[in-house]
Formats: C-alpha cells, sequence, structure tokens
C-alpha cells in the first residue's frame, strides 16, 4: 500500500485503520515464528459491512487482504507483506445462545475459550473442541477444526449451520447446507482462500458438569489403535487423546555421528461426562482394553476439561518453548499404514529434536466429516499423527527438511496434511493433496476471488 492509499482507507474506515510501528511489528508474524511479513496497515473493523467495504477497497487497487484471528498458523497463512491485514477479533460477540434449539451464534474472531465458558453456564458446549481455545471460530473453521470429540462429532465445520461470508469479491452473503451452499462448502476448510467468515451460527450439545479421565499407557502401539477402535465403535466414552512419548535410551551411531535415540510409549487418554450423583462405572469403562498401565483416574469439571492443555500452555511460555519457531507437521493417515508409518519414523526421530514439544496422535472415525474441502484418507478409521517441535531460529533449516521429508513420506502412503501447520507445497503437492477435489478448488478461487487477493501466496494456484 501506498501513502495516498492508507489516507484513502483512513477516511472511509475513521478510527479503524492503524499503520503505527508497534501495531504493524506485532501482526508480522504468526505462531509458527518462521515467516515475518509487515502489513501495510491494520484493520478492526466492527461488523460485516466494513469487512465488505475493505475487500472491495482493496480489489479495487489489486492489494492482498491476510484475515487473521489469534494467528495460530505456523506458515505465514495469516500475514500479508504490505498489503492489508483484517484483524477479525474484533468481531467477537456472541449474538444468540439458544438454549431451546441448542444453537449459538457469534463473531467470527471470538475465542473458543469465551464462547464455551458461556455454554457451559448453560449447560451446554460445542460437539468438537480443538486442544488450544485460545484461538477463533472463524480460524478453526477454516482449516476444518479438530477435537479429540471428533471421533464422534466430525471437525468443527461439521457443526456449523450457517455462516455469514464475505467473498473476495466484496459481496456478503449468508450461507448453510439448504442456502447458498457451494458458498458454505468453499470456506470450511477453505483456508481463508475464497471468503472471510464474520459470523458463525454452531450447534450445541448438552454436557454433563463432570468428567472423568483415564489415563492409559501402552507400550504397543499397534494395541493402542485395537483399543481406539474398540472404544470409537461402542461409543462408551466421550473424547479419546493420545501421544508418543520418548523414554530416552542414550546415543547410538547414526553414520558417523551419535545420535541420541528413545523407546517409544503411548499414552491414551479416555473420558467421559457425568453426574457428580451418578459416577461412572470404572470397570465397564475399561472392559475388555489392552493397555500396558493404568497410571491414573482424574475426575475434572467439564469447564477445567475443555482447559485441559492451558498449564501445558504456561510451562511451554515459561521454558521458552512458545517463543521458538513452530514447524508443526500434521497428516492424518489411513488406519492400515498408520502403525508401520509412525513407527518407523519414532525410530528414526531423535527425542531432542522436539525441544519441549510433543507428538500427537489422534485417532477418529474416518466417517464422521463431510466437509469438501477437508481431505481424509477414505476407511472406516483414521489415525492423526502431529510432529510439534519447538526449534530455535537457527537450527530452522535442517529441521524443516527432515519434517517436509515425513510429509512427503505421509503422503506416498495415503496420508493428507493438515494445512494449519508447516506447509511448503509446490503445485503438485497441492494437486496431489487435493486429488480429484484439484479442479473444485481451481473453479472456487476464480469464482469467489477472480483478483487473488485473499491470503495470496499460500497455495499455489498456478496462472
Amino acid at each position: 500500500m501506498d501513502a495516498q492509499q492508507i489516507q484513502e482507507l483512513q477516511k472511509a474506515l475513521p478510527g479503524r485503520v492503524s499503520i503505527d510501528a508497534p501495531t504493524l511489528s506485532d501482526k508480522s508474524s504468526d505462531f509458527g515464528r518462521m515467516v515475518h511479513r509487515k502489513p501495510g496497515a491494520v484493520v478492526r473493523p466492527t461488523d460485516v459491512d466494513e469487512v465488505a467495504l475493505v475487500v472491495r477497497f482493496a480489489r479495487a487497487r489489486r492489494i492482498p487482504v491476510a484475515t487473521r484471528g489469534e494467528a495460530h498458523t505456523q506458515t505465514g497463512q495469516a500475514l500479508t507483506d504490505g498489503g492489508i491485514l483484517l484483524d477479525l477479533t474484533s468481531l467477537k460477540a456472541i449474538e444468540n445462545l439458544d438454549t431451546a434449539t441448542l444453537t449459538v451464534t457469534c463473531g467470527g474472531g471470538l475465542k473458543w475459550m469465551d464462547l464455551v465458558a458461556a455454554t457451559v453456564s448453560q449447560g451446554l458446549i460445542p460437539p468438537v473442541l480443538t486442544n488450544n481455545l485460545g484461538v477463533t471460530v472463524g480460524g478453526t473453521l477454516s482449516v476444518a477444526g479438530l477435537g479429540v470429540a471428533s471421533y464422534r462429532y466430525g471437525a468443527q465445520g461439521d457443526n456449523a449451520l450457517e455462516l455469514e461470508v464475505v467473498t473476495g469479491t466484496g459481496e456478503r452473503t449468508v450461507c448453510s447446507r439448504e442456502q447458498n451452499r457451494e458458498v458454505f462448502d468453499a470456506v470450511r476448510s477453505g483456508l481463508g482462500q475464497f471468503g472471510i467468515i464474520t459470523r458463525a451460527k454452531m450447534k450445541l450439545r448438552p454436557c454433563k458438569m463432570m468428567t472423568r479421565t483415564y489415563f492409559l499407557l501402552y507400550d504397543s502401539l499397534p494395541a493402542l489403535m485395537k483399543d481406539s477402535a474398540a472404544l470409537m465403535t461402542s461409543d462408551r466414552l466421550h473424547y479419546l487423546e493420545s501421544w508418543c512419548v520418548p523414554c530416552p535410551q542414550g546415543f547410538r551411531k547414526v553414520g558417523n555421528d551419535m545420535q541420541p535415540f528413545a523407546e517409544w510409549f503411548f499414552p491414551l487418554h479416555a473420558t467421559i461426562e457425568f453426574d457428580p450423583a451418578a459416577p461412572p462405572d470404572d470397570a465397564a469403562a475399561l472392559e475388555g482394553l489392552s493397555f500396558y498401565r493404568k497410571t491414573h483416574v482424574g475426575d475434572r469439571a467439564i469447564l477445567e476439561f475443555s482447559n485441559r492443555l492451558e498449564p501445558l500452555f504456561a510451562i511451554w511460555k515459561r521454558t521458552g518453548y512458545w517463543a521458538n519457531t513452530h514447524p508443526w507437521m500434521e497428516t492424518i493417515l489411513p488406519w492400515q499404514t498408520a502403525a508401520p508409518f509412525i513407527q518407523q519414523v519414532l525410530a528414526n526421530l531423535p527425542p531432542t529434536f522436539l525441544g519441549g514439544g510433543h507428538v500427537l496422535l489422534w485417532p477418529c472415525r474416518g466417517t464422521t466429516s463431510s466437509i469438501p474441502n477437508f481431505m481424509t484418507p477414505p476407511g472406516d478409521f483414521v489415525m492423526g499423527f502431529g510432529i510439534l517441535p519447538g526449534i530455535p531460529p537457527e537450527f530452522i533449516q535442517p529441521a524443516k527438511a527432515r519434517l517436509n521429508q515425513v510429509s512427503d513420506a505421509s503422503m506416498t502412503v495415503g496420508g493428507k496434511r493438515y494445512l494449519s501447520g508447516l506447509i511448503e507445497f509446490d503445485r503438485p503437492r497441492w494437486k496431489q493433496h487435493f486429488g480429484a477435489h484439484w479442479q473444485r478448488i481451481l473453479a472456487h478461487k476464480k469464482h469467489y476471488d477472480p483478483d487473488g487477493i485473499l491470503n495470496p501466496g499460500f497455495i499455489d494456484f498456478g496462472d
């Protein structure tokens, strides 16, 4: 943007446009801290009409527009170099919490933690919550939004009933499965490429006020997967989450170098909601499972459970992990290839590589999501696998090379990447990821953002 364009935008939106150095610097990176782009101006809109005004203004002048919530992306998806950055966290109102219809309507910039605090007070909860609730509704809907209840309820985007969207042409649209379905399907898991989600109406479900978590440890990944499938099929519990954790064994020679290695274990946290007056039957909950050891059983209020990773985030911030670069590589694997693939990766992954991070597992049914742009392997079950390190900037290049190799290898065995993390795809990789849907993606971009102003530079659409 040049000085005249900034003045024109400030005149059109008095008090909404910031160009001061601290604001521009604050919005020049994301959680990944690997990409730095300084915007020309930051706009905090007060309503959808102002969002549409910004898009029309930018389109007329061919100015790129980046859409940003809490910027939990890791490869610059929410950044722009010299363009307009739309800070959507200003759209954070809870407009209607309807206990009769079990729905909530809110701004796209609302944090999930604030939404959950409001709904739980009414005995309700969104069916799917991401592990980190410090992110926005519009942000997670734009990448799908996965959580530890997705095996029951799909992604967060599957639980959206109606969206208000501003497309790349500046048109304001209300869309749902019954109205303007093509827009609805384009923007859910659309990575902000086709439209900007400014408001969302979403499902809620009744929840019980307490949870009980069984902390189970496995020394065998196939055993964990067998039990996970049994739990997902029986629906006896409400939430499933898992990790791969290293037990360091020392050093071994790899080529000419000595490299640390580990034996890997696999915790599974299985959680059930319950009323305080009727605690769950522990024996029934764990019947037939073949875990190596039960390490703990803990009860928590549902709101505390929803925010259960906040103590981990506090540790990350104290120890420096939060301030490091985060080249997170998350992929969703076919169930039948998951165990051998993951075991091979872990066998060659030094435990020190994580830098205080962790390796995530995400067992899920493969049939719970129907979002067209959310790519997953076919099958009754799928397994998510994420390597989530925190790496000092001086070591980022070799780390990215290793993770990109894992990414490519996962795609060769039928995996599909989750697109909020480290994504360094060329056009053939984008085509491979979307497969038979690639032509539809191209058509949607041409139709809904014909001038390519929304979040340019992430997907390689070609000429």
